[in-house]
């Protein structure tokens, strides 16, 4: 594949595809896009095979390369409003009212968990300033702490989410969560 023979770039296709696919789709939870992300992947590979080292894991190799992929096109949904209304489209067009309750009940199933996993001081504050809509200086003489305090409290706890969700979530679900607080 290196010399750029297409029949063993075929065969690295077959054998790793479904794999890949499979990983894919534990990111983002839509079939189409999966598929993309996975024919993404293998033009990058095939882009740069002349650079790839024969003596390292190929299949390491291949899946950095995708998770590298799909977290930029979450990054992209994040900031391209026009990229993320045409995923919307394609998503409601497939959705039925069920699917729609169940990625509901699952975007709260995982801020409930990030939010539990955040410092006692910083679910105070994540609680006092985005949930029931004080100020950092409330806050901050609720707490008992600094303004700058609560900031800093309220930048990490964010951050800590929005790990978390990627993590965790669907790439629907991280573009959503990013889109609400950033």
């Amino acid at each position: 594949m290196r010399g750029g023979d297409e029949s063993a770039f075929s065969t690295i296709y077959r054998h790793y595809h479904p794999g890949l696919y499979v990983y894919l789709l534990r990111f983002c939870k839509v079939p189409s896009l999966a598929e993309d992300l996975v024919h993404d992947v293998f033009l990058k590979v095939w882009e740069i095979r002349d650079r790839i080292n024969p003596e390292l894991s190929f299949g390491g190799y291949l899946y950095r390369i995708a998770r590298n992929h799909v977290l930029k096109t979450i990054h992209k949904l994040a900031d391209d409003h026009e990229l993320r209304a045409q995923l919307y489209a394609q998503l409601q067009e497939r959705e039925t009212a069920n699917q729609v309750d169940v990625h509901t009940r699952e975007y709260e199933r995982l801020f409930r968990e990030a939010v539990a996993g955040l410092t006692v001081q910083r679910q105070n504050v994540f609680r006092l300033c985005r949930q029931e809509g004080k100020s950092y200086e409330e806050a901050a003489a609720i707490l008992g702490i600094s303004r700058n305090a609560v900031k800093k409290h309220m930048v990490l706890s964010m951050r800590f989410i929005q790990d978390y969700i990627y993590r965790h979530g669907d790439i629907l679900v991280a573009s959503c969560l990013v889109a609400m607080f950033f």
